[in-house]
């Protein structure tokens, strides 16, 4: 596997089980937080299953992920065989088109929010994942590359590299064209053999596992009041972004 070593990607092992199940970890993910934008109305699920949704990443709606996943999956050799499941997150904790690009849309039914969790709980859910699924979790950052060199990287996934797949496979997922380098992306990411489940689930408890709730600053008056209730339970700190108001 050939890989750009300028910026490479390696991986700390977190927890390994004898039968191969293991945590790896990006060392170069040194940020505490991470970021996550969504509906509210698919938060509040997460606050009321305490599970944390993985979908398929060759389900992914994005025109370039499913190009990606069909130039290292859907094709002989060591990956075809493999499953891989995500979630994707951000360290960018300030940025107004962030916002912009998450929350407008005619398919939006209730505002966005930001979730926020510490690098070291996603990575202890990782661990609870594993102990009941045959599978391997890698949290790591996405590097971004010019489209030529992501071709070159599918083309050097040889049989040869069959000894430590689903690293080489989560390497591979970690990048992306460099058009995307301003979202500042970090992915959890699970591969399990032949699976065909429609999402795998990490339980969680969600009242530690998430630390704060932020709000959409294009909310309405009457949507910021209806989250912030409908938060109390949880005991979650709830916040409205201020990234519009007006200077004091």
């Amino acid at each position: 596997m050939i890989i750009d070593q300028s910026h490479p990607i390696s991986w700390t092992r977190v927890e390994r089980w004898p039968d191969g199940r293991k945590v790896m970890r990006d060392p170069a993910l040194t940020k505490p937080f991470l970021y996550h934008m969504l509906e509210w109305r698919y938060a509040r699920m997460i606050f009321e299953t305490n599970r944390l949704r993985l979908s398929p990443v060759r389900a992914w709606q994005d025109p370039y992920e499913q190009w990606w996943c069909d130039c290292l999956f859907n094709r002989p050799g060591p990956l075809s065989e493999f499953q891989p499941y995500g979630s994707c997150w951000t360290t960018g904790a300030h940025d107004e088109p962030r916002w912009r690009m998450a929350g407008f849309g005619p398919e939006k039914v209730t505002p966005i929010v930001r979730i926020r969790v510490r690098v070291d709980a996603m990575v202890n859910a990782a661990k609870g994942l594993i102990k009941n699924n045959a599978g391997s979790a890698f949290l790591g950052r996405v590097l971004y590359r010019d489209a030529q060199t992501l071709v070159d990287l599918a083309r050097s996934v040889s049989e040869g590299s069959k000894k430590e797949v689903t690293r080489m496979a989560a390497t591979m997922l970690l990048h992306k064209r460099l058009a995307f380098k301003f979202e500042e992306e970090v992915r959890l990411l699970w591969m399990e053999k032949q699976a065909s489940e429609e999402a795998v689930y990490i339980s969680i408890e969600t009242n530690t596992f998430i630390d704060q709730v932020m709000i959409t600053p294009h909310a309405t008056p009457v949507e910021i009041e209806s989250i912030k209730q409908q938060m109390k339970p949880f005991g979650v700190q709830c916040l409205t972004s201020g990234l519009l108001s007006p200077p004091r």
